[in-house]
Parts: structure tokens; sequence; C-alpha cells
């Protein structure tokens, strides 16, 4: 794989000192809704991706509050797009935050691979690595943890956020994990509050995300998620962002009845065993005046009664007339 880099010497959506591995300041960036954004793709065979209206959906974002930016993440169709696409994507989402939100890169697949797509977002400009869980029927715990370890050594320094995905890891892995100074998060991206609060519980001195959304926010928060990542924030940042509110409040009862609110839009979401996640965000983004851009495949666009549901569903959230 060969990435064109153009290290600027700034320093992704950040205002402060250059990129570090510091948990202590990422504990802090952590701690909000961390926004996974939408790839709008561009031709009739969606070969290009369209940076114009990446841009539109990008600064929507940020002048509504959002302050922390994944690209490349699975709501951003990491799996389509090309490493240089991938790149560039971080360089269109660098340029829109600067001063004013993170960026935090998605890198995965095989190692070699991750860690050159890692080094040229950090050049582009990212201020952290999500590392998307690797791909392989028999991944084991240990060939995982060795996995970030290499990760961590290439990139002396680069702060990565490992994505749990998967069953391998253990308390005992994560707290392996909690001993790689590079670490300075984890987002677990599956709805097992039981087994995030016995990991938590494992490393404490780890920050720890909720990767499922508004959704689970509310027990994750429980357990000692510091933050949680969004899809639905593409179209409705407010929404989210009142949510992560009142848990920062600990005014629990009210981020329930903010969720609650938000659940018919996850149902829709989750139909299909999630075949629509990403397809009801960029469809809901069309519908409001932004840019969803279709899909590639192996994503496929909303049937036409789920479309005319997500209709009905924006017009009682009351974002659409």
């Amino acid at each position: 794989m060969t990435v064109a880099s153009n290290s600027t010497g700034e320093v992704g959506g950040s205002k402060g000192p250059p990129r570090v591995a510091d948990r202590n300041a990422w504990r802090r960036i952590l701690a909000d809704v961390a926004v996974v954004t939408v790839t709008p793709f561009s031709g009739e065979r969606l070969q290009g991706v369209d940076h114009e209206g990446m841009v539109r959906n990008l600064e929507h974002l940020v002048r509504g509050g959002v302050r922390l930016l994944v690209a490349g993440g699975n709501t951003g169709e990491f799996s389509a797009l090309s490493d240089s696409e991938i790149v560039e994507t971080v360089r269109t989402h660098v340029r829109v935050a600067l001063g004013r939100a993170r960026v935090i890169a998605g890198v995965g697949y095989r190692r070699e691979e991750a860690v050159e797509l890692g080094r040229a977002s950090i050049e582009a400009g990212a201020d952290g690595l999500m590392v998307h869980h690797p791909i392989d029927p028999y991944a084991s715990e240990a060939g995982l943890v060795d996995y970030y370890a290499a990760l961590a050594e290439a990139l002396p320094g680069v702060p990565l956020i490992p994505y749990i995905r998967g069953p391998q890891l253990s308390s005992d892995g994560v707290r392996r994990l909690a001993h790689l100074e590079s670490i300075v998060g984890v987002k677990m991206g599956l709805a097992d509050p039981e087994r995030f609060g016995r990991l938590v519980a494992a490393a404490p001195e780890l920050p720890w995300v909720c990767g499922v959304a508004e959704e689970w926010a509310v027990p994750f928060w429980k357990l000692g998620a510091i933050g949680f990542t969004s899809g639905l924030a593409n179209f409705a940042p407010e929404r989210s962002l009142a949510v992560f509110d009142a848990l920062k409040a600990r005014d629990l009862a009210a981020a329930e009845t903010l969720v609650n609110r938000l659940r018919p839009i996850e149902d829709l979401r989750a139909r299909h065993g999630g075949a629509n996640s990403v397809a009801a965000i960029k469809a809901a983004m069309d519908l409001l005046g932004l840019v969803g851009g279709g899909l590639r495949p192996p994503l496929s666009t909303l049937e036409p009664d789920d479309h005319v549901e997500l209709i009905r569903i924006l017009r009682q959230m009351e974002l659409l007339q």
C-alpha cells in the first residue's frame, strides 16, 4: 500500500500542544460525543468521494457544537474506502475542524497496512487513531494484544484507541493493553453491559467509550463509560449532545428520556440484521438538506417501506416538515 502524505505540522483539530499519547489529556477529549461521520460518494458508480459535500456536512456538525469527529469509522464505510480515500477524508476533516474539533482517524486490516495508514493519517493532521477490530475468524486474545502492541511500537507516541467488536479480549487482555502507553482509550462496540463492566473494572486507568451509540449510553455510563459514539448525530447533533449533557450532569432520568425519543430511528437502523444502520443515516441526511451520497456495496439503500417509516420518524422528531 502506498498513500500520499502531506505533513503540515499542524495538529488536527486541536488547539493545544502536538499530538501525544497522553492518557489524561485523552480522558478529557473522549469525555464527549464522538460523531462517526458518513462518507458521501459521487459519480454514477459512486467511484469518488464527494469532498465538497463532506465539507458541508462537517460544517453542520462543528457549528452544531460537535467537538470530536471520527473519520473512517464503520458509519463512514471504512471497508469500502481505498487507503488514499481514507487519508484524503482525514485531510478534509482536519481542514474543517482545525481549531474547533478533534479528529480521530480509523485504521485497520493487516499490521503493516494499519501502520502505514496510521502514519499517513497522522501526517494528514489526525489527532489520534481508532483501530478497527482485525477481521480474522481465528483471531486469539494473545494475537490481538500482540497486534495492538506492534502498532504501538511502530507508531511511537501516536494515540491509539482499540475498537472492540469481537469476543477475544478478557479482563486479563485489557490489563495487558493498559500497559501499552500508546493506548489512550478503548471503544466497546458490543451491546453487552455486563462484559463492559468487567473490562472497565479490570483496567479503570483506561478511558472507556460506549461504542453502541445513544441507545446504550446510559447503562454503559453507569458502568464507567465517559462518552459515547454516534451516527445519528450526523444529522441531529443537538439531540446527541443533549444526551451527553444530561449524563455529565448526572441526570440519568433526563438522559433516558432523551434516549427514548431517539429509539424509533435506532430501531429502524437495527432492522434486517443492522443492514439499515448506515443507509438510514444517509437517507435522513439527504432528506434534511445534507449530503448522504449513496452507499457502496455490500451496503444498500433503504427498502421503500423503511424509507416511508424514516420520513414518519423525522417528522415525529420535528426535524422534517
